[in-house]
């Protein structure tokens, strides 16, 4: 990639639905240049997806991650799984890790018990393939944009989800929500086509949507192992709990973070990064430390997004 791609990737990366004249304003070429390294960063697979930043609480869910152990299995059986966690649990994200566990989901529920059907039927499917299972459930989660791809040193804006109070919406809402997940660059003329609704009802519906915060951003799912870098999650376990704030503000600046949860379960916080190589991660890590010396311990372990959503196709 040269300048000009990075320039337009930075955009996406945080506007993915900003249309590609205004992308051509911005970054000072011409609309049909732009639009041509747009389609080759796709068909590069550099982009593969354009997605909304929703607030689900919003939309009455709660947030709930499972961690799954399995045995050994082949390739063909973890396609298999993939495709069941997707099309039958209708997990939102979907990613692969090298420890403590095999697989892990991030799940939106009406309720907290709809977690437990979830399981079951898990279990059925998995039967003595799954070793073991742990479920987390997220208190507030905060997404940066990819700054270290483009030079910057620190983050200057990210999106905040925390539990909220649910907002009146109704079944075109949803229907057109999903339209956006599948693809957030899909323009509202071809979302009433879909949906056999008014284009004019799509559009008031989106800026609706966006005014009441439930949209809270677009963006482009960019491959970040094609760009040669590895996601790290880390767990971070504290001596007291004081820290924490401080911590989440050292993670606004560091242009690594890219995710940062609070969560209900054994940890404090929890960061994921991506970086260059395992001495960028120790350099992260020692500089943490060094930090906050009243961190206890780090857990790390590399991982890999198989699926990044964030409504379930199916309504509960």
């Amino acid at each position: 990639m040269d300048k000009l791609d990075l320039k337009i990737l930075r955009i996406l990366d945080w506007r993915g639905r900003e249309q590609i004249n205004h992308i051509a304003k911005i970054v000072h070429s011409n609309k049909d240049v732009v639009a041509y390294r747009v389609k080759k960063l796709e068909e590069k697979r550099i982009i593969n997806r354009y997605f909304p930043i929703l607030d689900m609480s919003k939309l009455g869910y709660y947030t709930s991650r499972l961690y799954l152990d399995l045995e050994e299995i082949a390739p063909v059986q973890e396609q298999e799984l993939i495709s069941f966690l997707d099309n039958d649990i209708h997990a939102g994200l979907i990613f692969r890790m090298d420890y403590p566990y095999r697989y892990g989901i991030v799940i939106w529920t009406k309720t907290i018990y709809d977690v437990e059907n979830i399981i079951f039927t898990i279990k059925r499917k998995l039967g003595k393939q799954l070793v073991k299972y742990e479920h987390t459930i997220f208190c507030t989660y905060l997404l940066y944009p990819k700054d270290y791809l483009f030079g910057k040193t620190f983050h200057d804006t990210h999106y905040y989800l925390e539990p909220s109070s649910c907002v009146n919406y109704d079944e075109q809402d949803y229907l057109i929500l999903r339209e956006l997940a599948k693809d957030a660059r899909i323009s509202t003329i071809q979302i009433a086509q879909n949906l056999n609704i008014p284009q004019t009802t799509v559009s008031r519906k989106i800026k609706s949507l966006e005014e009441k915060r439930v949209i809270l951003g677009y963006r482009a799912e960019i491959n970040y192992i094609k760009l040669g870098y590895t996601n790290y999650f880390l767990e971070i376990y504290l001596n007291e709990n004081k820290n924490i704030k401080d911590i989440e503000s050292w993670a606004h600046t560091n242009k690594n973070v890219v995710w940062l949860q609070k969560i209900i379960g054994a940890c404090d916080i929890e960061i994921e990064i991506e970086v260059k190589d395992r001495s960028e991660l120790e350099t992260f890590l020692n500089e943490l430390r060094i930090k906050y010396p009243d961190i206890r311990k780090i857990i790390f372990w590399s991982q890999e997004y198989k699926k990044l959503t964030f409504i379930p196709q199916t309504p509960q």
